[in-house]
């Protein structure tokens, strides 16, 4: 209820009092004559009971409920990103290939002419694994090529004659014929598996 409504309702309880108390009040003992029957016997009212006015019953407390609204800038709300499938298995990697030997063979190599064999330039190789894998003797084969002028002159190749292990060197030594006087240059190369 609001204030106003209950002083309203206190002012009407406190009138209706009144006017009872009003009306009651106004009543006083009356005395009726009394008829000739041979007896009289006054007749008097019963005295008039005390009037309690009534007392306006106390009104429960009332729980007041207010609402306000505040202006609120609104945050920016990140955008739903589509959830993973959790169903389905996650796709297996494709195995890599497996590389080839002249792609995972590094090498380094010298040369000098050989003291044993006048007419013979011997070429050091030595090779490092990085194949991931142990390689036999003969998966690694090397190509020493002389040129002189541009021209290629003379070839020879060779291999290894003991196991390349994972992240390990070994070492090849391939005679060229020829001197290293007569070569302009001398190349080294890994051959590929399939051409030995």
């Amino acid at each position: 209820m609001t204030r106003r409504a209950l002083l309203l309702l206190v002012v009407v309880a406190a009138g209706v009092a009144a006017l009872f108390l009003f009306v009651r009040g106004g009543r006083r003992a009356v005395t009726l004559p009394a008829q000739m029957t041979g007896r009289e016997h006054p007749v008097t009212a019963r005295p008039a009971s005390p009037v309690v006015a009534p007392t306006p019953t106390p009104e429960p407390p009332v729980t007041r409920h207010m609402t306000v609204v505040v202006p609120w800038n609104a945050e920016p709300t990140p955008s739903p990103t589509e959830p993973e499938p959790t169903d389905t298995p996650a796709p297996r990697p494709e195995p890599s290939a497996t590389p080839g030997i002249a792609e995972c063979v590094a090498i380094r190599w010298s040369a000098e002419m050989s003291p044993a064999d006048i007419g013979q330039v011997l070429v050091e190789v030595h090779a490092t694994n990085r194949c991931g894998r142990n390689l036999e003797p003969l998966d690694v084969w090397f190509e020493v090529a002389g040129y002189r002028n541009g021209d290629l002159i003379q070839t020879a190749s060779g291999h290894l004659f003991d196991p390349l292990w994972r992240d390990a060197e070994g070492t090849a030594m391939i005679g060229l014929p020829g001197s290293t006087d007569w070569y302009d240059e001398i190349r080294v190369a890994v051959l590929p598996a399939e051409d030995h």
